[in-house]
């Protein structure tokens, strides 16, 4: 790919060079963060279904270590905004490798924004924060009901982004073909997940757009993006 050749300003590729490592980095530090911060939500018990019954739903959040759950639920929070910085980053590169009119990489951008609201409002983790008030099996099921639907609306927001970043991507050869066309496959996926939310085949879409982050992030820390303007 080539180097990051975008002006003649002095200072300019450094700047873009710093960008790059820092969207890269967030990009990963966004996966780990992930994964610690369910670790410690889910120490205590397996999450049920998403259709589970309110009996079994208000049992799990019984079972959490109240500790462990306000650390995994902090860091959640965190591993949201990295990747909110990871998406604010990557939408610079791709509106770079876009060129004007930069519509696909607004849409991008946008996308990412709202999936990340959407999932950071929660929802069943406020039912565990007011557990020792008393928490009857209803409204436990009601507060665990209004996270999943919140994360699985989010679903359509991360196909947008992800067709928007691929489409880009296959048109630009910014990155390699494959990786566009990776990323139109998830975004299609997260499309379809949703319109069958209570399947667990939205992990399939779900995957593939964490493995592409890792492979995008490491071309990014690497320096092997063409965002050369189109």
């Amino acid at each position: 790919m080539g180097e990051i050749g975008l002006d003649q300003q002095p200072g300019a590729a450094k700047r873009w060079r710093t960008m790059s490592v820092a969207t890269g980095i967030a990009g990963l530090a966004a996966l780990v963060l992930v994964i610690v911060s369910q670790s410690l939500l889910l120490a205590g018990e397996t999450e049920p279904d998403f259709d589970a019954p309110a009996a079994e739903i208000l049992h799990f959040l019984e079972a959490q270590n109240e500790t462990l759950y306000a650390a995994g639920s902090y860091l959640s929070l965190l591993a949201l905004m990295t990747m909110a910085w990871f998406v604010a980053g990557l939408s610079a590169v791709l509106r770079q490798a876009e060129g004007d009119p930069a519509w696909r990489s607004a849409v991008a951008l946008a996308s990412g924004i709202v999936f990340v609201a959407l999932v950071m409002t929660g929802g069943w983790q406020v039912g565990q924060f007011r557990l020792d008030d008393g928490l009857d099996p209803q409204l436990a099921r009601f507060a665990f009901d209004l996270g999943n639907l919140g994360f699985a609306n989010s679903w359509i927001a991360l196909g947008s982004f992800m067709l928007a970043a691929g489409w880009i991507i296959v048109d630009s050869r910014s990155l390699p073909a494959w990786l566009g066309w990776w990323a139109l496959v998830a975004g299609v996926g997260f499309l379809i997940a949703r319109a069958v939310w209570l399947s667990p085949v939205w992990l399939i879409p779900y995957a593939l757009f964490w493995v592409w982050v890792v492979v995008v992030c490491v071309q990014l820390v690497r320096r092997r993006i063409d965002i050369t303007r189109a």
